[in-house]
């Protein structure tokens, strides 16, 4: 009997050993299997993170992006406005995303989902801004444009004003001459010719000026040989054009002296009309002109004209 136990020893020692073994075994394959799937684990872990570190530093980028492009043009208020709690709303989930744990990789995924939907929001918001900026300065440079244009009319039209002013307050004074007159000129009118005698208003064209006038129910007494004299001035009373004719007219307190332009030998009836012809030298400038013809005996007749 204690031969048989003596002999049964051995077995169950060879048995317990190999259960052992494969016990051994099975737990260092399952150790080996749970350490590959841990580090495939961390892995995949680590490249999400990866990942959606990126996100975060492109959405701070694009943060910076939509802070330029409001400060650029902050007159995009209403747009900005609502655009602004947009970004806000992603900086908060931005916030909350950083704070969750790194350890779950669904939750990883999540949150990286979520950052690039966040990312595309903010590029389309951005690019919006940036086309409603773009559209804004090119509306600014516009009006600005028009503005300028505008400010340039003003400033033409208050030169005109200006001498029209200066050119009436010298056609009064040349009219106020002509209270004491005996006789006067009428219908005058004025004809400005380019080189082709064609009729124009274009100050850069003028080539020659014509004045017509009639000279009716003269007094006997002034009739008879005598000689016409032609000036025109700009507003300011000043010769067209140099080497005028200095000629003395009127008498007594009323004598003055002309820059004549043109002068002309005529005999003067009852009723007749004239015309003096006057070729330019040089270029005149737009403005107003002032055609006034004289007698020896003085002022009788003004007109005015305006160039382009």
């Amino acid at each position: 009997m204690e031969e048989k136990k003596s002999n049964s020893l051995p077995i169950i020692l060879g048995i317990l050993l190999v259960l052992a073994a494969i016990a051994a075994i099975y737990f260092g394959v399952k150790h080996n299997q749970d350490v590959k799937e841990a580090t495939m684990k961390q892995a995949e872990i680590d490249s999400l993170v990866t990942v959606r570190t990126g996100l975060e530093t492109e959405l701070n980028s694009l943060n910076l992006r939509y802070s330029a492009i409001a400060m650029e043009n902050d007159s995009l208020t209403g747009s900005m406005e609502s655009a602004r709690e947009a970004i806000a709303k992603k900086d908060e989930q931005i916030r909350w995303a950083q704070r969750k744990s790194a350890s779950d990789a669904k939750a990883l995924k999540d949150e990286i989902a979520m950052l690039q939907s966040s990312k595309e929001e903010m590029a389309g918001t951005i690019n919006r801004l940036t086309q409603e900026n773009d559209q804004l300065k090119m509306t600014n440079a516009e009006l600005t444009e028009k503005l300028n244009a505008s400010e340039e009319q003003n400033t033409a039209l208050k030169g005109q004003v200006g001498d029209l002013e200066r050119a009436n307050t010298l056609l009064e004074q040349r009219t106020s001459q002509l209270a004491n007159v005996a006789y006067k000129a009428s219908a005058m009118q004025v004809n400005i010719a380019r080189k082709n005698d064609k009729t124009t208003i274009k100050a850069g064209r003028v080539r020659k000026f014509t004045v017509s006038f009639d000279l009716v129910e003269v007094p006997e007494e002034y009739r008879g040989e005598q000689t016409l004299y032609l000036t025109i001035t700009d507003a300011n009373g000043v010769p067209i054009s140099e080497g005028g004719q200095k000629v003395r007219v009127g008498s007594e307190n009323q004598a003055l002296v002309i820059e004549a332009l043109e002068s002309k030998k005529v005999n003067v009836g009852p009723s007749q009309r004239f015309e003096f012809s006057h070729a330019l030298s040089d270029k005149v400038k737009k403005g107003f002109y002032i055609f006034s013809v004289y007698a020896d005996k003085g002022l009788i007749g003004s007109t005015m004209y305006q160039l382009i």
